[in-house]
């Protein structure tokens, strides 16, 4: 695999990106390394408020008589300065003996401006404290105040400006990386590797932005050939398959990572859309659009990444400075890559699967799998990971559904008396075994629809009041989610789990992967599914169907509000259903002016299922056969 992932990039991508010319032949790149305020914070109290409770003793006779103590520090950043809030108490006296003879005991206030430069000691950034106050509880000063602050000025301020960040591990992944993304100019490996640095420091409204800065060779642009590329081989499609698919469980790592590293609801549902999103746009590079196409994964990256970006800064805000440092390097390493991406005619660029491997380890360093390991199987952690708990129940061993193959053409006196005996709700037992068995394999056609679709009906009920049962839904929308689960069967599958192909029944699938009665992308879904279940069990698929119904219409339509946008809660399957479709970013496309045509064709197909489920005519899904 090592050998097979390159990846070329015709995309462009403007950003932060710096770029100039060099003498030498060498183009010199920058890219931006942030300190949120979250994890300056972290840091000032790591390094300042050392003593016990996250105290600042700056000073202490250690008899409790004289002492200077800081506490509760608030960091903000304001004026191009950091500026550090502390409670502060102090207490002045003479120690006879025992006995403290105390002349000042004071609670107040102190803030300190300190001023961020880059240190002549490569890699570090200092802060220098240019201003302090200090004030009573009150907000007034007090006439002792002066005093005792010219007298602690001494002891407060070198202790603030203790305050220091190496960064030198950032830029040495960096470099690990570059080493690894340029090994056709070994011969300029060291000039490349020793220009990263920081270059400049600039205070933002909410952080500290600093500039990394990094030569990458000239490379000389080479013309296309005249004839076109021959049709790809064999061999070309699996080095496709395996780059995209190299992808994909880079991204998955990296994702699942950063939700174990926050218990944030909000976040972790960001975290998750990112995912769902980027394997959205993954489904339309399968297989090349045309012989000579480039490697899609670059664009991919840079599409994603443009989402990923802020979520990564966002949890790394929340961890102590070691781990957020993991991060740093990660994001820093990754918009070196878009920056160095958009100059791939003008360097050469190549990004290998050790490039990706070696980005994955800075922000999963402990973690010994694969990261490029690509693995079909149900994922355990990814599903409660991200709020869908344990895995779905597979279909039991005893279950004797026909297998694919063996066509079910017609009805018979079991179906009968099963639709006529078969209570509105089912538990989950013999029954619905029974059930599901009777729907696995079964192909419907006009003579026994009045058969199959009363029971594909009890099916689908079945499965959407279980999930009710199971799963978190305010009581206002409880009448949205049955006919969300039955139209969107309609639309997807008109209630079908198999077609007949070439006299072999088969289940029924889409060109990208979706299969089943509900369409259950195995790749946009994989990790939360099983792929087998999904094509050959209908009790299976219409279960994952309907969780990811649930899923979308909780976590996004709900948890962002759709239903108080003009339209009520009518939004909200219109809303989960175009999700269902396209991914999280496609929540607001049905009120959108600007979605396409075909888009529109759609989510207006499916609210027309939609309202006739709602209104009772439940079984107008007979027009997909006889229209």
């Amino acid at each position: 695999m090592q050998a097979s992932i390159c990846f070329r990039l015709k995309w462009f991508f403007l950003g932060t990106l710096c770029l100039c010319p060099l003498p030498g032949h060498a183009l010199q790149l920058e890219v931006p390394l942030r300190l949120e305020q979250g994890f300056l914070q972290r840091a000032m109290v790591e390094q300042i408020y050392t003593e016990a409770e996250s105290e600042a003793r700056v000073w202490d006779d250690g008899k409790d008589c004289n002492i200077f103590i800081l506490s509760a520090p608030e960091l903000g950043i304001e004026n191009g300065q950091v500026r550090t809030k502390s409670a502060a108490r102090a207490r002045i006296g003479t120690a006879l003996g025992d006995i403290c003879l105390s002349i000042i005991d004071w609670d107040g206030f102190i803030e300190v401006f300190q001023e961020p430069l880059l240190s002549s000691s490569p890699g570090i950034v200092e802060f220098r404290v240019v201003d302090s106050k200090i004030y009573a509880e009150d907000g007034e000063s007090q006439g002792v105040i002066g005093t005792l602050w010219n007298w602690s000025k001494s002891y407060v301020h070198p202790r603030f400006n203790r305050l220091r960040l190496d960064l030198n591990p950032v830029l040495n992944e960096l470099k690990g990386l570059l080493k690894l993304m340029f090994p056709q100019n070994t011969g300029s490996a060291g000039q490349i590797l020793d220009s990263v640095a920081l270059r400049s420091v600039d205070v933002a409204d909410d952080r500290i932005e600093l500039g990394v800065r990094f030569e990458a060779p000239e490379h000389a642009v080479t013309t296309a050939p005249a004839e076109p590329e021959p049709a790809l081989t064999e061999e070309e499609l699996a080095r496709w398959e395996e780059s995209w698919q190299g992808w994909d469980a880079f991204l998955t790592l990296v994702i699942k990572h950063a939700g174990v590293d926050t218990d944030l609801y909000d976040l972790r549902s960001a975290l998750l859309a990112v995912l769902l999103d980027a394997r959205q746009d993954l489904i339309e590079v399968f297989v090349p659009s045309v012989p000579d196409a480039p490697d899609p994964v670059p664009g991919l990256f840079i599409r994603t990444w443009e989402r990923l970006a802020p979520e990564l800064r966002r949890v790394s805000e929340t961890l102590p400075t070691t781990s957020a440092l993991n991060y740093l390097s990660f994001i820093t390493a990754a918009d070196a890559l878009v920056a160095i991406q958009t100059m791939e005619e003008e360097t050469g660029f190549v990004l290998t699967a050790d490039a990706l491997r070696r980005m994955a380890r800075m922000i999963a360093p402990a973690d010994p799998r694969d990261p490029l390991h690509y693995d079909i199987a149900v994922d355990p952690e990814l599903r409660t990971l991200f709020g869908f708990g344990p895995p779905l129940p597979s279909p039991d061993e005893h279950s004797e559904f026909t297998a694919p193959g063996e066509a079910r053409l017609y009805g018979g006196t079991f179906a009968t008396m099963l639709g006529l005996f078969l209570p509105a709700l089912i538990v989950r037992g013999s029954t619905y075994h029974a059930l599901v068995d009777r729907l696995n394999g079964w192909v419907p056609t006009l003579k026994v629809l009045d058969e199959y679709l009363p029971l594909v009906q009890q099916l689908l009920d079945h499965v959407a009041q279980t999930i009710l049962k199971e799963k978190k839904l305010d009581a206002q929308f409880n009448d949205l989610y049955r006919p969300l689960v039955l139209a969107t069967a309609w639309q997807e599958s008109c209630w079908r789990q198999y077609i007949k192909v070439g006299g072999k029944v088969k289940p029924i699938r889409s060109p990208v992967g979706a299969v089943g009665i509900m369409q259950v992308n195995q790749h946009v879904w994989r990790g939360f599914y099983d792929v087998n279940s999904l094509q050959n069990d209908v009790g299976y698929n219409a279960e994952a169907g309907s969780e990811i119904l649930h899923h979308y219409l909780v976590d996004y339509a709900i948890a962002k509000g759709e239903h108080n946008q003009a339209g009520g809660n009518d939004n909200l399957p219109r809303a989960t259903y175009a999700m269902y479709n396209g991914g999280p970013k496609h929540i607001t496309r049905y009120r959108r002016d600007l979605a396409s045509k075909s888009l529109r064709a759609i989510d207006n197909a499916f609210w027309e299922k939609f309202q006739a489920v709602r209104s009772g005519n439940t079984l107008a899904v007979a027009e997909c056969y006889t229209g």
